[in-house]
């Protein structure tokens, strides 16, 4: 089973190389769109701005095969914050920008004037599904983010987290599609514990 970490260029990702490969894993990083054939499950990561994440993977021709391999060959996909933004309809960050679509809804700002944004920081996470966050010993995570994903079916939310009196959409899942606002790879222990489990559930299918 190999893990291929999309390399189009926003945020860095070698602390997401370094965590999954803590448990031994075989990952590469996928630098063109044709190297996507020899991986089995796909991780989308990014810290930065919706819009030129969209232009690096369309301009990479990542696109596509994205959607042939998501969608029709429904790899494992696990997106990252700004990777999860991108399974979105439509995202209102520098403008209104197209997503993949794959799990219909918006990106938006933050919006509370008490509340400093971005939201960076250690917050509890509340989830319905116990096999990937409700059974760890303390279910604080990561967050870095000024917007967050907003999805049209709530029964795709799996995950919540209470910032001031706004309810964060902290993971999100359908089918083979699994996303998370949080960064499980600055999470220590428990944000180690949930790659695994990502990992443990898609090689069971």
């Amino acid at each position: 089973m190999k893990i291929g970490l999309i390399n189009y260029g926003i945020g860095n990702i070698g602390s997401v190389y370094s965590a999954f490969r803590f448990f031994k894993y075989q990952v590469d990083f996928i630098n063109s769109a044709e190297d996507m054939d020899n991986v089995d499950i796909i991780v989308l990561s990014g810290v930065g701005n919706f819009l030129s994440a969209v232009a690096r993977i369309k301009d990479m021709r990542f696109w596509d095969k994205l959607n042939e391999d998501v969608l029709i060959k429904r790899k494992p996909t696990l997106g990252i914050c700004l990777g999860m933004h991108l399974f979105s309809t439509i995202s209102y960050e520098g403008g209104e920008n197209n997503g993949f679509d794959w799990i219909s809804g918006k990106v938006v700002k933050i919006q509370d004037d008490k509340l400093r944004v971005p939201h960076m920081g250690w917050n509890q996470v509340a989830c319905s599904d116990k096999g990937l966050i409700n059974s760890m010993e303390n279910p604080y995570f990561y967050f870095m983010h000024s917007y967050h994903f907003v999805p049209d079916d709530k029964e795709v939310i799996i995950a919540t987290t209470n910032y001031g009196n706004v309810e964060i959409v902290s993971a999100v899942k359908k089918d083979n599609i699994l996303g998370v606002q949080f960064h499980p790879e600055k999470s220590q222990g428990d944000g180690l514990r949930f790659i695994n489990r990502f990992v443990e559930a898609s090689l069971a299918g």
